[in-house]
């Protein structure tokens, strides 16, 4: 199991911003310099040369202020990037296989049940994001949430450090870590603040009291 992961991750969501790189970036910077974050760069729009250039300017950022950087499902572009580690979909190569290539990378892995966490876990990932806990709209096309049972269920089979993810906010992030959590993951909560700010201070008061 890794130890000291930060507790925080941010899924990043630029498409709809009217800068998408220059607000990003802004927005990453703000994360990282008020609390150690996990940040995983997800633009699944971008052709790998844009997706690159991005990795690049947000690497030294985030390593700077002892955050990490992940990069969905390229490791190449993670490796060139010289990020910290890659983020798997829960049907992507498997862990083992990735670390295989990319042996100094961190290797996260997002999955929807606890056949596939355990699964992730044998294969070699080194963490797992898990959801989505609430209703979030960004995931109402795949049924509903997944709850707070399913939660605990996972947390409790897995050794691995446990994020949630889908609708999390300042106020149910206690009840994610009581149910076993490590953390909490989220997009919209993030991308969609006004204040972003105040947002990362409410959870990291809310870690601090849990």
């Amino acid at each position: 199991m890794v130890k000291d992961l930060p507790r925080l991750f941010m899924v990043t969501r630029s498409r709809g911003f009217s800068s998408p790189r220059t607000q990003l970036l802004n927005l990453v910077r703000t994360v990282v310099t008020q609390s150690d974050v996990i940040i995983q760069l997800r633009e699944k729009h971008l052709a790998p040369p844009a997706a690159l250039e991005l990795a690049l300017e947000l690497s030294e950022t985030v390593r700077q202020n002892g955050s990490i950087l992940t990069i969905n499902e390229r490791f190449d572009i993670a490796l060139a990037a010289g990020a910290g580690g890659v983020h798997l979909p829960e049907n992507a190569c498997p862990a083992d296989a990735v670390r295989a290539s990319c042996p100094g990378l961190l290797i996260g892995q997002s999955v929807h049940s606890s056949d596939a966490a355990m699964r992730a876990e044998r294969e070699g990932a080194d963490y797992l994001l898990f959801g989505p806990v609430f209703e979030t709209p960004l995931k109402k096309r795949y049924g509903p949430p997944q709850g707070l049972d399913r939660l605990e269920e996972v947390c409790r089979l897995t050794g691995l450090p446990v994020f949630a993810i889908g609708g999390i906010t300042p106020a149910s992030l206690r009840a994610c870590l009581d149910r076993g959590a490590y953390g909490i993951a989220a997009m919209s909560l993030f991308c969609d603040a006004l204040e972003p700010e105040k947002i990362v201070e409410q959870l990291v008061t809310a870690l601090e009291q849990s």
